[in-house]
């Protein structure tokens, strides 16, 4: 109503009065103001007072009527609850993240809104949590509601789900944004996988494979201890990415001077020799008990280049006569030969050609040579697809031969399409001119090629057993060390570990660490209050002063006051990014898009400080200079927060105090321009010089209203981290040295049982009683102790790396004669490249055995290393009872 000076109400007033009426208030919603006369009272009624969305307070109203005024103050107030909303977390359109069995990232802090999302000062709100039954809350005096960081727990892919709450007030439930938390494995290894299975030859290749490990949000996880990432391969394909018992696992390679982090290596991991299809998985163990394990990669092992024929399995040794019996003639009756690769693979199905068939001598002074039937000296077969078969091969009747004389049988493949011609495939047979003699001596052959197999079987199965010992120290030697060295590193963190009782030493210590290491954690530090920008976008870094810390309370004081204008900036990687959240605020959020900035003006971060030239000090400074932006630390997003402090504090040094700032500023300007000075009692220097006022002195630490850079974790909790990861991994080298001595003790046991006693002695009868055989047959002399399949057979060597690895191994069988007319069948075995041909090898080595043996077959084995010797000296030939290693001293 309009009054008088006094009070008075006019009366005098029509309805026409009212359109001089104005209304107005800041937030006001004009959209539905009516305003009425009420003719009875003499009265202007004003309704729909509304005001647009914004935060709970005090508002004033402002009523005109021509040049009169009146202000009406109003309390806003939040509205009737209507829903839940989740503070300072991001939309959640999809699930959030959580290890099995760790806490969230922070606190659930949920908040009772209005439809206008004001909070409502409603008491006693109670909020349900359903599908993990650990997770606990109660009801609260306070319009505000943390869930704290417990654990959680619960299957793989299972989701809790925020029920619809219930309160004490009213019959409403409100609902909260639609989210859920999914309870997985915190990572997922996601190797490339071809469409088609990949091939490797044999053994040589040694493929690369590069293994990274991919949480939900499609981003690698760093930090990750390499020991926990592993390669397992196997024979075959199983089914539902099972993978079996009999699997060989591989450890990762070492990265090289800290690069790809994030990445694993394989590197150099052999490729299995046998030809086949493998599988391939890699596995990352989060625990002892879980195990995440990637796709099974199938890969296809090919043959390698052929090298050598063979047949499919051995075949006993001939007994021939030149007798008018075709069956006493035959030397082969149906034998199938294959091409093979180093590693016994059957390769070359593409090739075509023919195998000669011819027999030679192992003297080139014998000119009695037998021939094949139709009186031919060569045979050829045809082969065809990788194989030949050799059908009735059979010596000419009265052909011609020295009596009880080993000659050898040679196929050699003539394939035109290879370039390099393969190593033939010899066998040796015996010739005998009496018939009656060659039924015995065949019976005697097939005798002693039984018991060469045999032999072989034993001897190989106690080099493997060998092997496996020598394997096994290596290991113990190997764990030994590593939990010597890890425990060298734990006494430089004065930590002791005893003789007795270590494993429960152990864990009763890394628990005390732990708890030492959670109390850290939770103790009070410098937080930032300021509530952040939600990272619902990966574009999206968030609020400055949410991007660095600081450990030093003064310096944190003074750098936040100094950058107050910008702390609730919003960091943005791209200007698409920045421009949604303008529009969003409608333009009251600041943003700074990191693509908008340009980078070569930036400072070099490690530049020195201006009073340093060329190394060394123009004058001495006092007050402890440094850069403001060497105190701040980066919890992620490193390099782009680099670029963003770069800008803002560009080269700002930090000192101790205002007297200390003006001499370093005198200093400076006569040789360059100085930065602005903060001291760390609050003062500032200006760039320009300018210092002093209250624009230039920082405030108290709480006049800052919680825009302060936060604390990082003190250097306590990292040094328990650290003591913690290395009681960890001396545990695990306790418990495997003690595995791998458990190991070698039962395999050196097993070695003494009667089972293998009575095993090498059987060894011991069967070499006897070969020895008697080849006796008979004329192999062997009385003072010769080599047997005829050692005589050929492949040395081997021992466990470890040599120098010779890469060399390809030889072996050559030269007959040579000495000046009496005593002739010997020498077998050379080496590495690297063997001479050119069997008449260098007499050059070489001149043999005189008048001296070393009264036999004309003595049978010599020597391993001779042509980068080494020049030849042998011959009084290691005279001790012709053993095998000679090693002549030349390698």
């Amino acid at each position: 109503m309009v009054t008088d000076q006094y009070g008075n109400q006019i009366q005098t007033l029509s309805g026409s009065c009212i359109n001089s009426l104005g209304i107005s208030g800041n937030g006001l919603d004009k959209s539905n103001l009516k305003t009425t006369w009420q003719e009875s009272t003499q009265t202007m009624t004003v309704k729909g007072i509304s005001f647009y969305p914004g935060p709970p307070g005090s508002k004033e109203l402002c009523f005109a009527w021509r040049e009169f005024s009146d202000f009406l103050r109003v309390n806003l107030t939040s509205g009737p609850p209507v829903k839940l909303h989740l503070m300072d977390w991001p939309e959640l359109e999809e699930p959030i993240a959580v290890i099995n069995g760790r806490e969230l990232q922070k606190p659930l802090i949920v908040q009772l809104c209005d439809q206008w999302e004001n909070p409502s000062p409603e008491p006693n709100v109670k909020i349900s949590l359903v599908k993990a039954n650990n997770l606990k809350n109660k009801a609260s005096d306070e319009m505000l509601l943390q869930f704290r960081l417990l654990p959680t727990k619960g299957r793989c892919g299972d989701r809790t789900q925020l029920l619809p709450a219930e309160n004490n007030f009213c019959s409403s439930a409100f609902c909260t944004p639609q989210g859920s938390v999914a309870i997985e494995h915190s990572s997922s290894s996601q190797p490339a996988r071809n469409k088609k299975d990949p091939a490797f030859f044999a053994a040589p290749a040694r493929p690369h494979f590069m293994v990274s490990v991919i949480s939900e949000d499609n981003n690698i996880i760093k930090n990750i201890n390499p020991g926990r990432i592993s390669m397992k391969m196997w024979e075959g394909q199983s089914s539902e990415n099972r993978v079996p018992a009999n699997v060989t696992t591989l450890g990762c390679s070492k990265v090289k001077d800290g690069k790809d982090e994030g990445f694993f290596y394989f590197r150099d991991k052999m490729v299995p020799e046998r030809v086949g299809t493998y599988s391939i998985q890699f596995a990352f163990a989060i625990d002892k008990t879980n195990i995440l394990s990637s796709e099974q990669i199938i890969i296809e092992v090919v043959p390698n280049d052929p090298v050598q024929l063979l047949p499919e399995s051995p075949p006993a040794t001939p007994v021939v006569s030149n007798v008018r019996t075709v069956a006493s003639r035959t030397l082969i009756k149906d034998l199938w030969l294959h091409i093979k690769d180093e590693y016994n693979n059957s390769t070359g199905n593409n090739l075509v050609g023919k195998i000669i068939a011819v027999i030679k001598s192992s003297s080139e002074e014998d000119t009695e040579i037998p021939v094949f039937q139709g009186k031919v000296k060569t045979i050829e077969f045809p082969f065809n697809r990788g194989s030949a078969e050799i059908v009735n091969l059979v010596l000419a009747e009265n052909s011609p031969g020295r009596d009880s004389t080993e000659y050898i049988l040679e196929f050699e493949a003539d394939l035109p399409a290879l370039a390099k011609p393969l190593e033939p495939y010899r066998l040796s047979f015996m010739f005998y001119n009496d018939f009656k003699k060659q039924q015995q001596m065949a019976m005697l052959t097939r005798k002693r090629d039984e018991l060469s197999k045999s032999i072989a079987a034993y001897r190989n199965m106690f080099d493997t057993t060998e092997q496996l010992v020598t394997e096994m120290k290596y290991q113990v030697q190997e764990a030994e060390t590593k939990q010597s060295h890890l425990k060298n590193e734990l006494k430089k963190h004065q930590i002791d570990i005893p003789q007795t009782n270590i494993l429960q030493y152990v864990d009763s210590l890394i628990k005390q660490k732990m708890l030492e290491q959670e109390g850290v954690k939770k103790s009070p530090r410098r937080s930032c209050t300021l509530s952040n920008y939600p990272k619902d976008n990966q574009d999206i870094l968030g609020k400055i002063a949410h991007l660095a810390q600081i450990e030093d309370d003064k310096a944190a004081k003074v750098i936040s006051w100094h950058m107050a204008s910008d702390m609730d900036c919003v960091v943005t990687l791209t200007t698409a990014a920045a421009r949604r959240i303008f529009d969003e605020t409608q333009g009251r959020q600041q943003v700074l898009p990191l693509d908008s900035v340009y980078k070569k003006t930036l400072p070099d971060w490690n530049r020195t400080l201006p009073h340093l030239r060329n190394g060394r000090n123009h004058f001495r400074p006092i007050g402890n200079p440094v850069f403001a932006r060497d105190l701040l630390t980066f919890p992620e997003n490193v390099e782009h927060c680099q670029i963003v402090f770069g800008m803002l504090l560009g080269d700002t040094i930090i000192i101790d105090d205002l007297d200390a700032a003006n001499h370093y500023r005198k200093e400076v300007v006569k040789i360059t321009h100085c930065p602005t000075l903060l001291t760390r009692e609050g003062d500032r220097i200006r760039s320009n010089g300018k210092f002093g006022g209250l624009q230039n002195k920082a405030p108290p630490m709480d006049k800052l209203r919680g825009m302060v850079f936060g604390a990082p974790m003190p250097k306590l909790y990292r040094t328990l981290s650290g003591q913690i990861d290395l009681l960890q991994q001396y545990r695990t080298a306790v418990v495997k040295l003690h595995s791998v001595n458990q190991d070698l003790h039962s395999q050196l046991q097993s070695l003494n049982t009667p089972d293998m006693q009575k095993t090498k002695q059987e060894l011991a009868e069967q070499e006897k009683s070969l020895k008697l055989i080849e006796e008979k047959l004329g192999l062997r002399g009385p003072m010769d102790r080599v047997s005829r399949a050692a005589l050929f057979s492949r040395p081997v060597r021992p466990k470890g790396p040599s120098q010779y690895d890469c060399m390809a191994q030889w072996t050559e069988s030269v007959w040579l004669t000495s000046s009496a007319g005593l002739c010997g069948l020498v077998a050379f075995q080496g590495i690297g490249s063997p001479p050119k041909n069997s008449s260098q090898f007499r050059r070489m080595y001149r043999l005189s055995y008048e001296e070393a043996a009264a036999s004309a077959n003595l049978h010599i084995r020597i391993e001779w290393d042509p980068t080494e010797g020049k030849g042998i000296d011959q009084s290691y030939l005279m001790e012709s009872n053993c095998v000679l290693k090693n002549v030349n001293k390698l």
